[in-house]
């Protein structure tokens, strides 16, 4: 209220129990009527010169497609005020493959600037997911042929705390929402990734699918030896699952072997 009091352009909404982060951000973008859009999540911080720099770059770049603009991290205990580590491994253009292989790519959407028009291109924020809606939503705008940029320059605080709902919370199941993302993106899985639909089919012991993208990874023709032989070795436990635990002694060593 003493912000609303001191800028009339601060608008209020609350929303009880949503859940997740996915109904908020809808809420926000509804009632968001400028034409960039950016995210602070209640336990980030923003440094001051966050947004003018990001929109610097927005407005500098002759790129049409441009449509995400993120910086670097701080990741700091909230209670000592310690920086744990340092995020700033991000890649520009079009980065569809690196959003499917690497899910935390972007490290937290306080982070990023985007447009409202590409918001509402791509659609609401998937409520099923608790944390990974924010790697849908990146993939989905991918999809759409926008390209990735970035200030290098560390211009957010991620605080760490008991409550995080990644970092904090240990009911928090990152392999059901890995589930939710590759279900709902497995066409782009296959085409793009086929190795990673054949390992996570694999993690599942669901060995016909594991053995069909293995076979397609070993068939995309960019392996290296090394790889093909590890391929070739779960096409074959796959096919004989009792084959598993030899295969691991004779990648452990020889020494393993004698505990089978």
């Amino acid at each position: 209220q003493e912000f609303i009091e001191k800028d009339k352009r601060i608008k209020y909404f609350y929303e009880e129990a949503s859940g997740g982060p996915s109904s908020p951000r809808n809420l926000g973008i509804e009632n968001a009527n400028g034409e960039y859009v950016a995210f602070l999540d209640s336990d980030d911080e923003w440094f001051p010169t966050k947004l003018q720099k990001q929109l610097d770059l927005f407005e500098k770049s002759n790129n049409p497609k441009l449509g995400i603009v993120a910086c670097y991290v701080n990741v700091k205990d909230i209670k000592t005020g310690e920086t744990i580590s340092r995020y700033d491994k991000y890649y520009k253009g079009n980065v569809l493959n690196k959003l499917l292989v690497e899910n935390g790519m972007m490290f937290t959407f306080s982070c990023i600037m985007t447009k409202l028009s590409i918001l509402k291109e791509a659609g609401s924020f998937d409520v099923t997911f608790k944390t990974g809606e924010d790697v849908d939503m990146y993939i989905r705008i991918a999809e759409l042929g926008y390209e990735f940029d970035y200030v290098s320059e560390y211009l957010l605080n991620y605080l760490v705390h008991d409550s995080n709902i990644y970092y904090g919370n240990k009911d928090f199941d990152s392999a059901k929402e890995f589930s939710t993302l590759i279900a709902k993106h497995w066409k782009l899985y296959s085409k793009y990734e086929p190795s990673l639909l054949a390992y996570y089919y694999f993690s599942l012991k669901k060995y016909n699918l594991a053995r069909k993208y293995f076979i397609k990874t070993l068939f995309k023709g960019n392996s290296t030896n090394r790889e093909k032989i590890t391929l070739i070795g779960h096409i074959m436990i796959t096919i004989f699952p009792f084959l598993k635990n030899l295969y691991m002694a004779i990648k452990k060593g020889s020494k393993y072997l004698f505990k089978f």
